[in-house]
């Protein structure tokens, strides 16, 4: 799950945090399979405790490890809303967003401002309207990966899409309104799907 920079904590006191949240993750899993196991009906409430339980103790993981450790885990736990009986939120998939943040050095602007003018067939100001040039012309697919964008005279640092679902909009609409605050909506805990890929430094030897 991708995090903001969060200061780091350090010591002993850390690592012991970080373990004892794993551990109560463990226990979490025990209890909600115990659950699933012996579950009565498909509304279980002893399931539905254990499942809210073990999301508690995800969330708390994931947390002290990043503060702790700056490393993260896979789980995406968007909150619960509300947290009455009906459960979470049920959420329309009839129109979705997609937002993404790429992020890269640029370590030859020659080359981006020369890709970017044959994508687009004139010329562009700059290294900023290059890249928003080669990203409208060619799509986000066609710089999704280091290989490519390395030929585009960038150095990638990681990627991170996120899939969210739009509020108070007809499916067939289209209205451009929202262009004028595009990532309004943008909060982890909205996010439906994520996908983060960091790029690796280099071993400097």
């Amino acid at each position: 799950m991708a995090q903001t920079d969060t200061p780091h904590a350090a010591g002993h006191d850390s690592a012991t945090g970080a373990r004892a949240a794993a551990e109560r993750l463990h226990a979490a899993l025990d209890a909600h399979l115990a659950a699933v196991e012996a579950r009565e009906s498909e509304h279980d409430p002893a399931v539905q405790q254990a499942y809210k339980e073990l999301r508690a103790a995800a969330a708390e993981y994931d947390v002290a490890l990043y503060t702790e450790h700056d490393e993260v885990t896979p789980f995406d736990l968007p909150d619960l809303d509300g947290g009455d009986d009906h459960g979470a939120e049920v959420i329309s998939l009839e129109r979705l967003s997609l937002v993404a943040r790429w992020d890269f050095s640029v370590v030859d602007p020659a080359t981006l401002t020369s890709v970017a003018e044959q994508a687009v067939g004139e010329s562009v100001p700059d290294v900023a309207v290059g890249l928003a040039a080669l990203v409208a012309a060619l799509g986000h697919t066609q710089i999704g990966t280091p290989e490519t964008v390395v030929r585009m005279g960038l150095q990638p640092h990681g990627f991170a899409t996120w899939v969210l679902a739009t509020d108070d909009a007809d499916p067939g609409e289209d209205d451009p309104a929202w262009m004028a605050d595009p990532f309004a909506g943008a909060l982890p805990e909205r996010a439906l799907c994520r996908l983060e890929s960091p790029v690796e430094p280099d071993d400097e030897g």
